[in-house]
């Protein structure tokens, strides 16, 4: 299929076959990628010394430059599902993918972008002030003040573009002047050509370059303290900041724009004889003749720079001369974090799914926007001890996360759904420690000895790590699009708890306590309601060093990975309406690994 493509980071099609292993060529992550990156910076800071203060201040003023190359189906993703080979009479029975492959008919094949270059510019301007204060002798305050100003980034050949339904042209397109660069990519004039007559550029509807207005608030304070208020082996401490997200490239400047951004899928005709092969599926039309309502991701006119408000406050206990006892509340709150968000799904009902959309012309639109927000809480253990020959550490975390984020799948356009992050580990313990064993030289066995013997038998060390959490959440879901908008993982409706007491790999979950909602509408089952399988690690190792000469060692080790050779388990499939739903079909972790390694060091 042709293509134009730079050749040094050209690639190979797709190949994807129902009941078979494909080939995923340039489809999805369009591989092979090339970066550019480069940073110029002009830092300068000056500490100031004044009584018991330490007075710091800086700037740190740089420019970033961030491209890299990206692509989607630039040399087609062929796709053989079985329905050319089958027999229309018996279609369930019948048919295979690679039998279709062999015959050379796809039953479907998507072509888009070339691979060439995307990416973002923008310079920021950081100042700090800070005071390190001794108030006395037992406390310490840490107080500063930040002001970033950062901005979004400039796409790329101004690469970027909104979308805004209250105006006649409603896609905006980044450019300085009255016209757009067509040059940026190579399919940029046939999605002019399909959708010239709603676009316009920055420079025309009066927004700034970046596209998505610069947010100029991006203050973020600092303060801390620690106390020892009883005697010298108990302190307290506690701190509060505010720290902003840099932006990225794979969120808002990631490359679904208008014009520049196309992609098109055509289906063969089945149950006839086939005309479309694999050398020829498009039949030399032109890119672009087959698209009708094309999906992209546009970003805000208006966003708030995404932070972090982070806290904790917490004590540290000197238990004796080798042990330290600690504990800590630690909280996060995030704000304005970046998400997608749906804007043109039709509403739950019958019918065609896009002449119901609100926006007619186009598909699935989500916009890269900063709506999501999250909290986190936290209690903090750790037990330290070091002492000759034997350390440990022992920690345990008891904590809860939530994300309030955009979820089509639970209501649609806009909707947001407040439930436990997919990462929630409320009980984490973790056991690490290392003891030397007391043969040889200077220990309780053998320390007298010289000789081949205590060389041989002394200076052993034994390690361990022993690590138990909790499972991660997940949702149940329905294997239709019963909302009949496009989505897919809907929710079902929530008629019980769904949790089994004696949970087994066959039968995770309780489907009965979930049920199918009517047609047309959406469940009412919450987000991340249930969890999979608890994880540990348990991994040991021995080891001793030999010297070989006055520079140079000898190292053995035995290590043991997964010593008891416990399973643990994938989440199981979600679907409450298939037979596979409930089912875990794989294992988290890696059966007992034992390696010898010999290490010379010189």
């Amino acid at each position: 299929m042709e293509s134009v493509q730079e050749a040094n980071i050209s690639s190979l099609p797709a190949f994807s076959f129902s009941g078979y292993t494909g080939f995923s060529g340039n489809a999805g992550d369009g591989r092979p990628k090339w970066q550019d990156r480069s940073v110029y910076e002009i830092s300068d800071n000056l500490t100031w010394l004044k009584g018991r203060h330490i007075l710091k201040f800086g700037t740190r003023i740089y420019r970033r430059n961030i491209l890299f190359t990206d692509s989607r189906t630039h040399n087609g993703s062929f796709s053989y599902t079985g329905v050319m080979s089958q027999d229309p009479l018996s279609s369930s029975t019948t048919g295979d993918g690679f039998a279709d492959w062999m015959l050379g008919y796809p039953a479907n094949v998507s072509r888009s972008n070339a691979a060439t270059w995307w990416g973002g510019i923008g310079t920021y301007w950081h100042f700090f002030v800070q005071d390190d204060l001794k108030a006395t002798n037992r406390l310490t305050l840490n107080l500063g003040l930040r002001y970033e100003y950062t901005p979004w980034l400039t796409g790329y050949r101004n690469q970027a573009a909104a979308f805004d339904p209250s105006r006649a042209k409603s896609i905006i397109v980044s450019s300085a002047s009255d016209k757009i660069d067509l040059d940026a990519q190579p399919l940029a004039r046939v999605g002019y050509a399909l959708y010239g007559d709603l676009i316009q550029t920055t420079r025309q509807a009066g927004v700034p370059i970046t596209v998505t207005e610069n947010d100029a608030h991006q203050f973020a304070p600092r303060l801390g303290f620690a106390w020892r208020p009883l005697r010298e082996g108990t302190v307290i401490r506690g701190g509060y900041g505010i720290f902003y997200e840099v932006e990225g490239t794979s969120g808002r400047l990631n490359f679904n724009f208008l014009p520049f951004s196309l992609s098109e899928t055509v289906n063969a005709v089945t149950n006839v004889i086939p005309t479309r092969t694999t050398a020829n599926f498009f039949l030399g039309a032109p890119f672009g003749s087959s698209i009708s309502a094309l999906n992209w991701n546009p970003i805000p006119l208006k966003a708030r720079m995404g932070y972090d408000q982070k806290w904790n406050f917490g004590l540290q206990q000197q238990v004796s001369t080798s042990m330290v006892a600690e504990v800590n509340y630690v909280g996060t709150r995030g704000l304005f974090l970046g998400e997608g968000v749906a804007i043109n799904l039709p509403p739950a009902g019958s019918g065609s799914i896009q002449s119901r959309r609100p926006y007619t012309r186009f598909g699935n639109m989500t916009v890269n926007t900063q709506g999501m927000s999250s909290s986190y809480h936290s209690f903090q253990g750790k037990l330290q001890k070091r002492s000759p020959g034997f350390w440990y550490l022992a920690s345990y975390t008891f904590s809860k996360s939530i994300t309030n984020q955009a979820t089509p799948q639970a209501g649609g356009n806009y909707v947001h759904d407040k439930a436990l992050s997919s990462f929630d580990v409320p009980h984490n313990f973790a056991f690490s420690s290392g003891y030397e064993l007391p043969v040889g030289k200077g220990k309780r066995f053998l320390g007298g000895k010289a000789g081949t013997l205590s060389a041989i038998a002394g200076g052993w060390q034994l390690q361990g790590l022993i690590n138990f959490r909790s499972g991660l959440p997940f949702s149940p879901t329905i294997s239709r699009d019963v909302a009949n908008t496009g989505v897919g993982s809907q929710r079902p409706n929530r008629i019980g708890s769904g949790k089994l007491e004696n949970a087994t790999p066959s039968a995770w979950f309780d489907k009965s306590a979930f049920v199918v909602p009517d047609a047309f509408t959406y469940g009412n089952a919450g987000g991340n309601i249930l969890r999979g399988d608890i994880q540990g690690t348990v991994n040991v190792s021995l080891f001793k060093q030999f010297e070989v000469t006055e520079n140079s060692k000898l190292q053995f080790r035995v290590e043991a990975f997964n010593l008891p050779n416990s399973a643990y388990f994938n989440a199981p499939n979600t679907q409450i309406d298939t037979t596979a739903g409930g089912r875990v079909t794989s294992t988290s972790n890696d059966p007992r690994q034992i390696q010898v390694a010999l290490k010379y060091i010189f």
